[in-house]
């Protein structure tokens, strides 16, 4: 049972719950599907999660196509089967899998989609295999991923509370935590190393609006998200080193106009080569 305030992905009135728009899945699934090629009959959403885009790239294709979503979270993919019921997208089915894996033939897709779930990848470079040998010659791998640069407002807040504790140990392990995000062009390089032609297609930044530093600690999905990790950096003055950061996020803020932190997006078409 969790604590109250915890979210508990294998129970299902939690999963019930679960609202993608402030997990940037909203704003990276726009920019995918503003992008992605609507011209496959047979496509795979890989991390489909509680059924987007998977379902609402269904809906786009129309009859002709049909998409299978993959994902290992078996308690999200039972509230995406029942939105396909009660939706009556009959064009699209959810899976449980793993990428490492993937349960299908060669050549059995002409389109796989990501959102956001590059980042989320045990082993990236095995799951982009997959992807290139489950794909038609030709086929496209659509991608959408933040990328390094998010939330710099909060990280250079932090950065600087530990330098001003001299916490050399924490400011290492806070370089390290923000740098494995990486970058569009090193995702077009992991890409085309894996057998893919790869461009960065579009960029967008979403900013992402609070009254003040602590209403960023509170947020369910930072929470969520974050400050696990941030309090494994921070180390033991981790309540401590949070609500300095948060502190000095507040500070030179004007009345009204609350802190920011951005969001980088980027696009990734890649073809199967």
């Amino acid at each position: 049972m969790s604590r109250a305030g915890e979210f508990d992905m294998g129970d299902a009135r939690h999963v019930a719950l679960y609202d993608e728009l402030p997990l940037w899945s909203s704003y990276a699934g726009a920019l995918l599907l503003e992008h992605v090629p609507l011209v496959a009959r047979r496509a795979l959403d890989l991390g489909c999660g509680a059924g987007f885009p998977m379902l609402e790239l269904a809906e786009r294709l129309g009859r002709p196509g049909f998409v299978v979503g993959l994902d290992p979270w078996a308690t999200a993919l039972s509230r995406a089967r029942e939105k396909a019921r009660a939706w009556g997208v009959s064009n699209a089915w959810p899976v449980r899998g793993d990428g490492v894996g993937l349960p299908f033939r060669d050549g059995a897709f002409e389109l796989i989609t990501s959102n956001l779930g590059i980042n989320n990848f045990a082993d990236p470079d095995a799951t982009l295999r997959e992807c290139h040998r489950v794909l038609v010659p030709g086929g496209v791998l659509a991608v959408t991923t933040n990328v390094v640069g998010h939330f710099a407002q909060w990280y250079e807040a932090m950065a600087a509370e530990l330098e001003s504790r001299g916490d050399a140990a924490a400011l290492g392990r806070l370089r390290e935590h923000i740098a494995h995000r990486g970058t569009g062009e090193q995702l077009v390089s992991r890409l085309e190393r894996c057998g893919f032609s790869a461009r960065v297609t579009h960029s967008h930044t979403v900013p992402m609006h609070f009254r003040e530093g602590q209403a960023v600690l509170d947020h369910h999905f930072v929470r969520l998200g974050f400050v696990g990790a941030w309090r494994e950096v921070a180390g033991d003055d981790a309540d401590s080193v949070l609500a300095a950061t948060a502190a000095r996020m507040d500070a030179g803020v004007r009345e009204g106009e609350g802190v920011r932190l951005d969001v980088p997006l980027v696009s990734v078409l890649a073809t199967r080569v």
